[in-house]
C-alpha cells in the first residue's frame, strides 16, 4: 500500500464557501468535502427542489439537501443531479452550459476517479482508504474506514429518479463530469460493508455529492528544470542529481508539500548524490539557486 502524501491548505473560498483543507493524492489534489453551493460559476441561481414529482422529471440543474434537512447539509454538503454537474441550466439546447466548478477547479472525469482508485491499490481496497473514520458516520463499527488517503469520503446518501431519499449514513456516492450515455451518467461510490470503491451509471435524475479537483496538479511537467537532472525518479535511496558546472558548491534544500526543510546540502561536483533513504514515501521538491526547482517521488 502506498503511503499518500497530504497537502493541507488552509481556507480555500469557493462560491463564499469555505473549504478548509485540501489533499494531494498520487498527483491530483482533492478537496476534502462534498461542494455545498447553490449557484453556478458566474452567481446564476441552482434551483432547489423539494418536490419529488418535480425533481423526477428535470433535465435541467437542480440540488437538494437530503431530505430537505438544511443540517444534512452542513455535514454532508448538497445533492445534486447530473445537470448540474455539467451545467445544463436551461431547455435551449444552443445556450452554453455554465460551470459548477469555482475558478481554478473542475468535476472529475470518470477517468480522473479511475486514476484516483487506481493510485489507491485499486477499487478492491481504495475505499476504505477514501472513507472518513468515526462509526457515527458509517453506521456500523466493522467499515474498513482508515482514510489513509486523506479523502475524508462522507456517507451523504442519495436521491434517486423519483425523488426519494436513501442510504444516508451508510453509503457515499459522488457524480463524474463524464456521460454513460444521454440519459445516464458515471459515478463512484462507497460503503459500510467493504472497502470497495463501486463504479456505477446511473440516470441524470439522481441527486449524488460531488467533490473537486485543483486544476494545479503535481505533475513532473510543474516542476522541472532544465538545470537539474533527478534519476532515478522515483527514488528508494540514493538520488543522483546532475547539475550545470556553475552550481557548484550552490546550497540546497529539499523541502516536503507542507513546505517545511527536510534535507539540506551543498553540491560538490558536477554529478552528486543525496541520500534519501531516511524520508517517508511521498513528494519532495529539490529547490537549488535561482529558485530552481525540480520533483521527485520517494518510494
Amino acid at each position: 500500500m502506498k503511503k499518500i502524501l497530504l497537502i493541507l491548505i488552509s481556507f480555500i473560498f469557493i462560491n463564499q464557501t469555505t473549504y478548509s483543507q485540501e489533499v494531494a493524492i498520487g498527483t491530483q489534489i482533492w478537496t476534502t468535502s462534498n461542494l455545498n453551493v447553490s449557484t453556478y460559476n458566474d452567481g446564476t441561481p441552482i434551483p432547489q427542489v423539494s418536490n419529488r414529482t418535480a425533481w423526477a422529471g428535470l433535465t435541467t440543474g437542480a440540488w437538494c439537501y437530503y431530505e430537505d434537512i438544511t443540517a444534512n447539509g452542513t455535514t454532508y454538503g448538497k445533492l445534486y443531479n447530473w445537470y448540474a454537474v455539467a451545467g445544463i441550466h436551461d431547455t435551449d439546447p444552443n445556450t452554453p452550459n455554465k460551470s459548477l466548478a469555482p475558478t481554478g477547479y473542475h468535476i472529475p472525469s470518470d477517468s480522473e476517479w479511475t486514476t484516483l482508485t487506481n493510485y489507491l491499490s485499486g477499487p478492491a481496497i481504495a475505499g476504505g482508504t477514501m472513507k472518513s473514520t468515526g462509526t457515527t458516520l458509517w453506521a456500523s463499527p466493522n467499515t474498513n474506514a482508515t482514510n489513509s488517503s486523506g479523502f475524508t469520503g462522507l456517507p451523504g446518501g442519495l436521491r434517486d429518479s423519483f425523488g426519494v431519499f436513501y442510504n444516508i449514513t451508510s453509503h457515499g456516492y459522488w457524480w463524474t463530469l463524464s456521460e454513460l450515455n444521454s440519459l445516464s451518467g458515471y459515478s463512484y461510490s462507497l460503503s459500510y460493508l467493504n472497502g470497495l470503491a463501486y463504479w456505477n451509471g446511473h440516470t441524470k435524475t439522481y441527486g449524488f455529492s460531488v467533490r473537486l479537483i485543483n486544476n494545479n496538479s503535481l505533475s513532473n511537467a510543474t516542476f522541472n528544470s532544465s538545470i537539474l537532472k533527478l534519476y532515478p525518479n522515483p527514488v528508494l535511496n540514493i538520488l543522483n542529481v546532475n547539475i550545470e558546472s556553475n552550481l557548484i558548491n550552490e546550497p540546497y534544500n529539499i523541502f516536503d508539500c507542507l513546505g517545511r526543510v527536510v534535507i539540506n546540502g551543498k553540491f560538490n561536483d558536477v554529478d552528486t548524490t543525496i541520500n534519501v533513504e531516511q524520508l517517508s514515501k511521498g513528494i519532495y521538491y529539490l529547490k537549488v539557486s535561482g529558485n530552481s526547482v525540480n520533483k521527485f517521488i520517494k518510494e
